[in-house]
Formats: structure tokens, C-alpha cells, sequence
């Protein structure tokens, strides 16, 4: 497996590179400092499996970098790993095509949990950055006045928080099948067709937003 780590902050690199050892006995990581780089090098080899890339750089940087970069490697996914937290970027970083969105302050685990989720096919969306609370205070009412019922609420919670439909079933203590059907029902309910519109539209519709006290 190749990763490209695009980030300019030589301690992070140096404490991510161990992280990553993780997901595959044969990794090979590539570095580079800048999305202008990273765009140079793709150029001349795109075999990449997956790109991780910061927010905050010099030159070409933030949401720029990743439209230009997934212009680059359509086919491979992209990461963003920042130490920013605010919800509105990462909403529109997944618009825009990113596979996921980790904060710098993840834990390892986090980490590596996150990026196997983005390598079997999901998108990570970090619960602590769309602001989510427990399933009690969500607002679970959409334009149109219908309901979800509490299971939908708790199972919509997880898939933002980017957990498969099995992870969800474990989590829940309810058949794989049952997860599907209220998966169904939410995308319904949000008019949505996947799960990371899913996502993206209830932190949008304040499904996922704190209730003011």
C-alpha cells in the first residue's frame, strides 16, 4: 500500500508514520510539504492508495488543494487531517469529495479505525466535530414534519460517525438486516441516496446540532 502524507509539520509526520504502520505490513509512505507538490509528483506517478492531506499550508491550501488534488487522483481517496475543528469545513469537504475528515487531536486508534473505514469503501465523519450530542437531545423533525422514531435517531448518529452497518449492529445489539431497514428509512426520511449525504444533510437540517438550553 502507498500513502501520499501531504503536511508541513515535521513532528507530526515523524508521529504518524509509526500510526500508519498499522494498516499494512507492506506501507510505503511518501511525503510532501505542499498540495503544489503533491500535485508535481501525481503528476509523474499516481499509483496512490490514499492521501492524507492538511488543511493549513503554505501556498495552495485548504479546500483549494483538495479540489485540486481530487481533480488529480479521482480514483483515490483523500483524508484530511487538521488540527481545525470547525463543522461548517468539514461539511463541505465531504461536498467537495473528501473520504473523511480527522482531527490532529484523534488518538491512534481513531486514527487507524478512521482510515480503515475510508479504505473499505465509507467515509469517516467524527461525531465530536459535527458538534453531535446523545441520541436524547437530537432533533429529530424534518421539513416536511415527519419523525424519526429513537433506533433511527441512535442508528442515524452512527452512520455520521461513519460506522458501518455491522460496527452499528454490534454497538446496538440488533440484527445487521434490522440496520439496513432503518438506514432506508433515514435516507427517506433525509431524501437523500447514500449514507455520506446521509451525513452531510442531517448536521445541515440541525438533526445532529445541540439543542440551546
Amino acid at each position: 500500500m502507498k500513502i501520499l502524507l501531504v503536511d508541513d509539520h515535521p513532528l507530526f509526520i515523524e508521529g504518524i508514520r509509526g500510526v500508519l504502520q498499522r494498516l499494512d505490513d507492506n506501507l510505503a509512505i511518501q511525503t510532501t510539504g505542499s498540495c503544489e507538490e503533491a500535485i508535481e509528483r501525481t503528476a509523474e506517478d499516481d499509483d496512490v492508495d490514499l492521501l492524507l492531506l492538511d488543511l493549513n499550508l503554505p501556498g495552495v491550501s485548504g479546500l483549494d488543494g483538495l479540489v485540486e488534488l481530487r481533480h488529480q487522483l479521482p480514483a483515490t481517496p483523500i483524508v484530511l487531517i487538521s488540527a481545525s475543528e470547525d463543522r461548517n469545513k468539514v461539511l463541505r469537504a465531504i461536498e467537495l469529495g473528501a473520504k473523511g475528515y480527522i482531527p490532529k487531536s484523534s488518538t491512534p486508534d481513531i486514527i487507524i479505525t478512521a482510515l480503515q473505514l475510508v479504505l473499505s469503501g465509507g467515509v469517516y465523519l467524527p461525531m465530536a466535530v459535527l458538534d453531535t450530542v446523545n441520541s436524547s437531545q437530537l432533533k429529530t423533525c424534518n421539513a416536511d414534519g415527519q419523525t424519526l422514531t429513537p433506533r433511527q435517531v441512535e442508528v442515524l448518529g452512527l452512520v455520521a460517525e461513519g460506522l458501518s452497518n455491522k460496527a452499528i449492529a454490534n454497538r446496538l445489539s440488533m440484527a445487521e438486516n434490522t440496520v439496513r431497514v432503518h438506514i432506508s428509512a433515514i435516507l427517506r426520511f433525509l431524501d437523500v441516496t447514500n449514507r455520506t449525504e446521509a451525513g452531510v444533510a442531517a448536521a445541515r437540517m440541525g438533526l445532529l446540532q445541540e439543542n440551546e438550553s
